[in-house]
């Protein structure tokens, strides 16, 4: 894995509250890991579109999957430069002023060119399984040559990348601190809420461990 910080570049500078971002890899890739939702930015026919998928992010590169067919895929297999966007939500920041209300989030913005990838394909779709839910791809039948001939895997080399993050309370204008109005930070958090057992599984059949594992979190994405 390379580290140290990521080249700065004029498409990745953050130019307005520059203190909020990162470009230190060692920084961005474990806000990467914590997720497993993105939103992919591309072009079809000159037009952009966004559309969210998983990835998982293995070494200095982040892996997307689709169908063989899959619109996005090929557009970004024609050689375009992707851009993908993960976004935290940890809290709402309640100022004195509707100018002053803000967010506190953690996001990464990654741009590099797609590969395809037909090596390693099965044990690489594997680990999106145990990204999003640990331990669950020992438990599930294997993929078929069927299935993986149907599935299209790319790679996308984390060419440039930076952070964003926003923490703390709300900030206001002085003169507004003596206002009386109430200021603070609603802080939230994902977390496992239920599972819904499918009606076609035996009746007696106890979860796994490792979906009780995963309900007993208490956030996701920390």
């Amino acid at each position: 894995m390379a580290s140290g910080e990521v080249e700065v570049s004029e498409r990745i500078k953050v130019v307005r509250l520059s203190g909020r971002g990162v470009y230190d890899r060692e920084e961005i890739y474990p806000l990467l890991d914590k997720s497993f939702l993105c939103h992919v930015g591309y072009t079809i026919n000159g037009e952009a579109r966004v559309l969210p998928t998983a990835y998982i992010r293995i070494g200095d590169a982040t892996y997307l999957h689709g169908h063989l067919q899959n619109q996005m895929m090929h557009a970004l297999l024609d050689g375009q430069t992707a851009c993908i966007s993960v976004t935290s939500m940890d809290g709402l920041v309640l100022a004195r002023t509707g100018f002053n209300h803000s967010i506190n989030y953690r996001s990464v913005t990654v741009f590099g060119k797609a590969e395809r990838v037909e090596d390693h394909k099965a044990e690489i779709l594997d680990k999106f399984i145990d990204h999003i839910i640990p331990g669950r791809a020992a438990m599930i039948r294997p993929a078929t040559p069927q299935e993986l001939n149907a599935t299209l895997l790319i790679r996308i080399p984390i060419e440039e990348a930076v952070a964003k993050i926003r923490t703390g309370e709300p900030h206001d204008k002085e003169s507004d601190y003596d206002s009386g109005i109430w200021a603070g930070v609603i802080n939230l958090r994902t977390y496992p809420e239920s599972v819904e057992v499918c009606p076609r599984l035996e009746a007696d059949m106890a979860k796994p461990e490792h979906v009780e594992q995963y309900m007993a979190q208490q956030s996701l994405f920390d």
